[in-house]
C-alpha cells in the first residue's frame, strides 16, 4: 500500500499579527492631533466652608440681564426693565457698579441663544468693572 503524500495548502503566518497591530497602534496614537478646547477664563472663588449659610440680596443690590435667543439684551436694575444694545451695555453697567459697588450681575441666557452672545455681554460685564458677576442657567 503506497501511501500519499499530503500537500501542505499554504496558509498566513500569524505569529507575527499581534505585533503589527501593536506597532500600528502606537504609530496612529503617536501622531494623531487631539483638539484642545478652550474654555473661558475665569476665575472662580474659592469654595466656603459655611455652605449651609444661604445669603439673600437686597433688589437694590442685584442686576438682572437677560440674552434672548436672537441676542436681544434685557437690563433689569431695580424696579425699571430696559433694553440696551450691545454697544452701550458696557457704559450702562459701568454705571450702574459706579453708583453702588456692591451690586451683583446676574446674568441668563435663553437655552436657544448662541454661545457668543453670552460670552461677548461676560466680556463687556468684565470690562466694565463689575465684579460680582453671577452666570445663572435655567
Amino acid at each position: 500500500m503506497l501511501r500519499r503524500k499530503r500537500k501542505d495548502l499554504g496558509g498566513i503566518p500569524t505569529s507575527s499579527m499581534s505585533d503589527v497591530a501593536f506597532l500600528l497602534l502606537i504609530f496612529f496614537l503617536s501622531t494623531t492631533k487631539f483638539d484642545i478646547k478652550k474654555g473661558l477664563g475665569i476665575v472662580l472663588p474659592a469654595a466656603s466652608d459655611n455652605t449651609t449659610k444661604k445669603v439673600r440680596l437686597k433688589n437694590e443690590n442685584l442686576t438682572k440681564i437677560w440674552i434672548d435667543k436672537d441676542g436681544i439684551i434685557t437690563l433689569k436694575s431695580g424696579g425699571d426693565e430696559q433694553i440696551v444694545p450691545m454697544n452701550k451695555l458696557q457704559k450702562t453697567i459701568h454705571q450702574i457698579v459706579k453708583d453702588n459697588p456692591d451690586m451683583v450681575i446676574s446674568l441668563k441666557t435663553d437655552r436657544k441663544s448662541k454661545y457668543h452672545y453670552m460670552v461677548e455681554v461676560l466680556d463687556k460685564l468684565q470690562a466694565s468693572g463689575a465684579e460680582k458677576i453671577s452666570l445663572s442657567t435655567n
